[in-house]
């Protein structure tokens, strides 16, 4: 198994002349269209130069900014201006479908500071055994 290659957020490409394609972001905000400054360049039907963005806001939370004028869809709802996004949200550009995941993280690697608390927990009941027998 591979481990998740660490970013802020993943897109995966549903449907659409790039599926199966994912794109680890690890900057905001990631600009969605055809455009060529476009993060992730849709050429499908639909699609508008600068389509939209995802960016986080005010609160904390990811949220998909379109264009006023561009139609998106979040998991088949009409999307507002500015759009919330919640871990595996489909979102439609257009013809083109992608997957909002967030994205994946990788584990410090405490094998040495468990390995380290192991034998201290070992010496401590060593010097228990010890005592108890010299006060026997």
């Amino acid at each position: 198994m591979n481990p998740p290659t660490p970013s802020l957020v993943q897109l995966q490409v549903r449907q659409g002349a790039a599926a199966g394609h994912v794109l680890s972001a690890d900057q905001l905000p990631i600009r969605l269209g055809r455009g060529k400054g476009c993060h992730l360049q849709l050429t499908e039907e639909g699609v508008w130069e600068q389509h939209g963005e995802i960016d986080i806001n005010a609160d904390q939370q990811f949220i998909l900014r379109r264009h006023p004028e561009a139609g998106v869809m979040i998991n088949g709802e009409p999307a507002g201006e500015s759009t919330p996004l919640s871990n595996g949200d489909e979102i439609e550009l257009g013809s083109a479908k992608l997957q909002f995941w967030l994205g994946g993280v990788r584990q410090k690697n405490l094998a040495a500071r468990e390995a380290a608390g192991w034998a201290l927990l070992g010496a401590i009941t060593v010097a228990e055994v010890i005592l108890l027998l010299w006060l026997t």
